[in-house]
């Protein structure tokens, strides 16, 4: 029997130390969220040293500290080769130093050997598990947390194994409605054939996603079970991602950020209340503003509410831009005309409140 397999006993994975020459990236990992699929290593080194997973940051540490044994490389036997399931982004930097001895003289004899736990070639369901498990803990919930696309990425993969979504969740030890936030947008734009919001701007459209308006207005609907998308308005869709990312600038993927009806995600709630009013909702793709389109939500009594605080919030700033007492005409005009709006601002709330 395999060892660390035994029946009711945890699985231990073979630590060992391994020549840097005997590593191979994995272009699958989940936290290149799909893009260097395909790539050779050479191209993956490149990709993977530079923007936007800047391996390039690691170097310093490296050169500086060495190899810190107690944080080995996670890796699948291949061969005499190993695959680096965790730590593609450590590898890169030390691949750069060996290849640059030049500029790091003192580097190469402590990382001719690296430390690595190392799970077999073909693992079983209780070897799959526990990497899910090392993995999903440390970069879903851990001190090296991945960017949400590739949270996004691993959960789905994960998912498609023995036991599914509902197993994955159990082994990682998330909850179905974070699984949730991650899982819907990826699986929305992979549906819809779009391209994924880079880093850390995916969870504008995970949060948008939480809230009811948006995912009615995008007509989402979702198994419940296994968060698979069944239906969703694509060309509403489209609409939604350029009002959270900006419209895009014709022949190309770059997005006009000015053009953006969200500007923070503290928005979003507004902007879900906007998206499920037709009316507000065709003001703002009209080209009025998030604020202005919002006014056309409220009911009657809201919007008296609202001319209320305006008006008062008007008071203040008029007193102040006239506090020093000016005689210019210009300023003694503004005072009266606000009088006379304040005035039948006070008489019109008074009638109809």
């Amino acid at each position: 029997m395999k060892k660390g397999t035994q029946a009711g006993r945890p699985i231990h994975p073979d630590s060992d130390y391994v020549h840097p020459d005997q590593l191979e990236f994995d272009p699958e990992n989940a936290r290149f969220g799909g893009l260097l699929s395909g790539k050779s290593q050479e191209e993956l080194q490149l990709a993977i040293f530079g923007e936007p997973y800047y391996a390039s940051e690691l170097v310093d540490s490296l050169v500086e500290n060495g190899f810190i044994d107690y944080e080995p490389l996670v890796v699948r036997r291949k061969g005499n080769n190993f695959i680096v399931i965790e730590g593609n982004r450590r590898l890169a930097a030390v691949r750069h130093i060996r290849a640059h001895l030049d500029q790091y003289p003192n580097r190469k004899s402590d990382l001719d050997l690296i430390p690595v736990l190392i799970f077999p070639e073909t693992a079983d369901q209780r070897e799959e598990s526990a990497m899910r498990i090392y993995l999903g803990l440390r970069h879903l919930l851990g001190f090296r947390e991945w960017p949400p696309v590739s949270k996004a990425v691993f959960l789905d993969r994960q998912s498609k194994n023995e036991g599914g979504l509902d197993q994955i969740i159990k082994e990682v030890r998330i909850t179905k409605q974070q699984a949730r936030r991650f899982l819907v947008p990826y699986r929305l734009m992979r549906e819809a054939g779009l391209t994924l919001p880079p880093g850390d701007d995916f969870w504008v459209l995970a949060e948008a996603l939480q809230r009811a308006g948006v995912k009615a207005f995008v007509q989402l609907d979702v198994d419940p079970s296994t968060l698979e998308i069944l239906s969703y308005n694509k060309r509403n869709l489209l609409q939604l991602l350029d009002d959270l990312y900006g419209s895009r600038t014709a022949g190309t993927r770059r997005r006009d950020l000015a053009s953006r009806k969200v500007k923070d995600t503290r928005d979003l709630s507004l902007f879900a209340k906007v998206v499920s009013s037709d009316k507000a909702r065709l003001h703002l793709h009209a080209g009025k503003s998030l604020e202005e389109a919002a006014i056309y939500v409220d009911t009657r009594e809201q919007s008296l509410k609202r001319l209320g605080t305006i008006t008062k919030e008007m008071s203040l700033l008029v007193r102040k831009l006239l506090a020093h007492g000016s005689k210019e005409d210009e300023a003694l005009t503004l005072q009266e005309a606000f009088k006379r709006l304040e005035s039948a601002v006070k008489v019109f709330l008074k009638k109809h409140a």
